[in-house]
């Protein structure tokens, strides 16, 4: 933790259920509260249940936060919310698609160059959607112009209505080629739309600009969008700040993370109704999301696209289909009600798949710019043949996960979920945000980074470090050797096999990892050196096979005073 004394925050999360409320002073967290948001019938005003939470921060330390008309001065209030209903978009462009996926949008339509839609049936499309806010894009600086005015006219025909307030004009960021803003605005300013013209998200074949789209999407969505939601035009009021999109604030505080640890990153957040994956791949940050992909009112989505069969596999033989389905079907229609422990495995092993879908959903949006022609030698060529995505798990060195995927289950649960549905490779740091605090502590980094880096790194549980190889060996043939040479311990892990290894210590030090006709990083067969650090559960092996196979697994527990010890 930094040293340096700084302000006094207090941040507010406000998600469909629950209304967050933590007080920061002098970089530490010094009061934390939770209480039902309040939005909904029958109070329909969001600031009860905000000073719900605040008043019980206030009781507890016995001080006084609030005032008639908010919070004192002294005070800095950073609202962040996804209460009401997620922010709709539909985007023209593959780099505005990135922009607004990392702005916290959900994406319900897009339009591009490769669409194949004639003109009418985009224009009938668009007329239906009803969204938040369009972003529309294309072209470099100085580039193509007739596709980009053609979209223009169609949007013009389209007369789109906004979601919310329908008496106001639609909010349209123009970010595409700045050299034919002229002829844009020209189409759309005077055609019943809020057109505003930002720096194009992609000025060169071989460069985005995701932020200025980004900044523009934060102001139309509290100017337009959030406004509409009860009570919000109150909290407005409150702050000085605008208040934000929460999807964007943990995406905001995952890529400061990744940067100041130095690490490639993905994260997976399963709710109710959505999985939202997020990945730092070499400084790039991206976000995906799968609608009505989710543990409560999107379950039986996920059946439908995953199949039932790929969620028994996660469960014990005597889980009958029938019995299952209808668990599932219960749970959707009670989704708020505490589960039983029956139900608590099923909502696991549908975990797994909603994690799955989300990462599979992932790849298509963490890709190379596409159009960018790079030097690259003969295995870099054959790598990204077979991974056109950014996505890659050997070259993934922290994964964290998050939401309702989590909230009901133990972490030894916690850890085989993400496990069994992300299949690490090599060596990788495991761990669990248990109480969402990506969001609200992402709204601090633009007034207090460092701050907000330590307090979002102390929140994080870290289960372990998991070391486990890539490829296929035949059952209980020798995987790897692990020589942990500050212990002069060795030990041989055969192949199929679960083990962790409880540590009372975190600290292992370097590791010598030896995979025998596997991979752990380095190619087939070759040797890694690592320092290797031990979470709550110490240290993983997990030596089942990439792509695995096995998927009803017995963990072993071999404590390290036993390794090497073992016939």
């Amino acid at each position: 933790m930094s040293s340096e004394k700084r302000g006094k925050f207090l941040l507010v999360d406000i998600t469909h259920n629950d209304t967050k409320a933590i007080l920061i002073e002098e970089n530490k967290i010094t009061g934390k509260s939770k209480s039902p948001t309040t939005v909904d019938e029958p109070t329909l005003d969001v600031t009860r249940g905000v000073q719900d939470a605040i008043r019980q921060i206030e009781t507890a330390k016995n001080i006084k936060i609030t005032t008639k008309n908010g919070v004192k001065q002294s005070v800095k209030l950073l609202c962040s919310s996804s209460a009401s209903g997620g922010l709709h978009m539909i985007i023209s462009g593959e780099s505005a698609q990135r922009a607004a996926l990392g702005a916290g949008a959900l994406l319900i339509d897009t339009f591009s160059k490769d669409d194949k839609r004639p003109p009418y049936k985009k224009i009938a499309a668009m007329r239906q959607s009803k969204p938040d806010i369009l972003l529309m894009s294309g072209g470099t600086d100085g580039g193509a112009s007739s596709q980009v005015l053609e979209m223009a006219e169609i949007i013009k025909r389209s007369d789109i209505k906004p979601r919310y307030g329908t008496e106001y004009n639609l909010p349209l960021i123009y970010a595409g080629n700045i050299s034919i803003q002229d002829q844009v605005d020209g189409v759309l300013g005077e055609n019943g739309y809020a057109l505003k013209m930002v720096e194009n998200v992609r000025p060169l074949i071989n460069r985005e600009n995701l932020g200025p789209a980004r900044e523009s999407i934060y102001d139309a969505y509290m100017e337009h969008v959030i406004i509409h939601s009860p009570g919000y035009t109150k909290l407005a009021e409150w702050t000085d700040e605008r208040i934000v999109p929460s999807q964007a604030m943990v995406g905001k505080m995952l890529f400061e993370y990744a940067q100041q640890q130095g690490v490639n990153l993905l994260a997976v957040d399963v709710g109710g109704d959505t999985t939202d994956v997020y990945s730092v791949y070499n400084g790039v940050f991206n976000r995906s999301l799968n609608a009505g992909i989710g543990l409560t009112y999107g379950i039986g989505n996920i059946v439908k696209e995953a199949g039932i069969d790929n969620v028994l596999r996660w469960l014990p033989s005597s889980f009958e289909e029938r019995d299952v389905r209808n668990i599932i079907g219960n749970m959707m229609i009670k989704p708020h009600e505490k589960i039983t422990s029956e139900e608590r495995r099923i909502q696991a092993a549908i975990a797994r798949e909603a994690i799955k879908l989300g990462v599979n959903g992932h790849k298509a949006i963490a890709q190379r710019l596409k159009g960018v022609v790079t030097e690259r030698t003969l295995s870099d060529m054959f790598e990204q043949a077979l991974e056109p995505t950014l996505l890659n798990m050997m070259k993934t060195q922290l994964v964290v996960g998050k939401g309702d995927a989590f909230k009901n289950q133990t972490i030894e649960d916690s850890t085989m979920i993400l496990l069994d549905s992300l299949q690490p490779e090599g060596v990788t740091e495991l761990y669990l945000d248990p109480e969402n605090m990506a969001a609200p502590l992402g709204n601090l980094v633009d007034h207090d980074r460092l701050t907000a880096l330590d307090l979002y790194g102390d929140s994080l549980e870290f289960i372990g470090t998991c070391i486990a190889p890539r490829g296929e060996l035949k059952t209980e043939k020798d995987a790897l050797r692990i020589d942990f040479e500050d212990a002069d311990v060795s030990h041989v892990f055969k192949y199929g096999e679960l083990t962790v290894v409880p540590m009372k210590s975190t600290e292992i030090g370097e590791a010598q990892i030896v995979p025998y006709r596997l991979d752990v990083g380095a190619g087939r067969g070759k040797t890694i050196k690592r320092n290797i650090r031990a979470g709550k559960l110490g240290l993983i092996v997990d030596t089942r096979g990439r792509p695995m196979t096995r998927y009803r697994q017995t963990v072993r527990l071999l404590p390290f005073e036993a390794l090497g010890r073992e016939s």
